[in-house]
């Protein structure tokens, strides 16, 4: 789902280090401040990005936020949580913090569900060219991989139908959540949940400037606490009860920038292209925590 929206920001860090960008280096950067970036001569560069989160108190859950750090940026636009077109990176999703109650009573935190945003092409992208000169297209995250985690008995990749993409040969289906269930990370301490995703080219002759990308999440606590980072509040969860506390204006997000100049065309304004999951969706991949029984899924177990 295509969605056109402001959202407000969570309080955010950024931990970033070099992994393979495969971006072209001849490109200007759309946006850029040259001045403020690192050497990016070196071939075969890779951003590796940690997603940082940050506490947020409710009447009866405290939850962290889940969202794309932001300073010592490489290769990236003058705004936070930007990443070059057709890049790819790795992700940490970071749990630094438990379930907390009304009493303040903490629930240590024994799941996370994260869906990915790729069930539908992205307009004015592509994936790649192939020899034969066919432009294929893009979805906003495509060829996902999740590491696997000790600490979660149960890795699970949610595999699902997708737009067609380009990778090491067209493919139609691709991870649409990733699971890490049946584990414990309380209060003392904390964990990161890594997965590897590539990102879409925008077409040079369009007016895209940006993509912003949401990936809404859940984190599961003992006791039946949990938060749903959703963006929406006409999903299955309502809008929350005693145990669940709905973020229904707020979903972690990224920005993928555009590398090359805006056509004439488009006078010096860009467009911003935002992702969101439906709540279809939402409902079908984010369910409970140990419902998933129904999904094609690829389980590790440690």
């Amino acid at each position: 789902m295509i969605i056109h929206k402001n959202l407000p920001i969570a309080f955010l860090r950024l931990r970033i280090e070099p992994i393979d960008l495969g971006i072209a280096p001849d490109k200007d950067g759309f946006n850029i401040n040259t001045s403020q970036i690192r050497d990016l001569t070196m071939a075969n560069k890779v951003t590796k990005l940690s997603i940082l989160a940050a506490l947020s108190m409710t009447s009866s859950v405290a939850m962290s936020h889940l969202n794309i750090a932001v300073e010592d940026a490489i290769a990236v636009g003058d705004g936070a949580r930007e990443y070059k077109e057709g890049s790819s990176a790795f992700l940490d999703v970071n749990i630094s913090h438990d379930c907390t109650n009304a009493e303040g009573q903490h629930f240590p935190t024994v799941g996370v569900t994260l869906l990915l945003p790729n069930g539908a092409s992205v307009p004015n992208t592509y994936s790649e060219i192939t020899e034969d000169g066919t432009v294929h297209m893009a979805n906003a995250v495509m060829g996902i991989k999740q590491r696997v985690n000790p600490t979660f008995a149960e890795n699970i990749v949610v595999k699902g139908d997708v737009e067609p993409f380009y990778n090491h040969g067209v493919n139609t289906t691709d991870a649409r959540a990733l699971k890490w269930l049946k584990g414990s990370v309380d209060n003392d301490h904390y964990d990161n949940l890594e997965f590897k995703a590539n990102f879409p080219k925008i077409d040079p002759e369009s007016c895209v400037s940006k993509i912003k990308i949401y990936f809404p999440s859940m984190q599961y606590c003992k006791a039946g606490y949990k938060a749903a980072w959703i963006n929406t509040g006409d999903s299955k969860y309502g809008m929350g009860d005693d145990k669940t506390h709905v973020y229904h204006d707020y979903a972690a997000s990224i920005d993928v920038v555009r590398t090359s100049e805006l056509p004439t065309a488009c006078n010096g304004n860009g467009d911003v292209v935002e992702v969101m999951p439906t709540v279809e969706e939402i409902n079908m991949y984010l369910d409970d925590e140990h419902q998933d029984d129904k999904h094609d899924n690829h389980k590790h177990h440690d």
